[in-house]
């Protein structure tokens, strides 16, 4: 009889090796997003600014959900 391998944790760094992918997503997303803005609305730099910030914010927050659900 074949003994089945427990493959877990490579899915679990596979996921948690694309964290550094998702912070830059998130960030260029807002980054993105607030540049857009900042030229419809004439407010260059801020809304880049608070959007690129609120892009980190939000990658990292997941980030850290990543890590904790990886922990356990």
């Amino acid at each position: 009889m074949r003994q089945t391998e427990d493959y877990g944790w490579l899915r679990t760094l596979g996921v948690i090796s694309s964290i550094g992918f998702l912070i830059l997503i998130a960030t260029g997303i807002g980054l993105i997003f607030g540049l857009w803005l900042d030229r419809m609305l004439g407010t260059t730099p801020w809304l880049a600014f608070v959007f690129t910030m609120l892009g980190l914010a939000s990658g990292l927050v997941e980030a850290v959900r990543i890590l904790v659900k990886a922990g356990e």
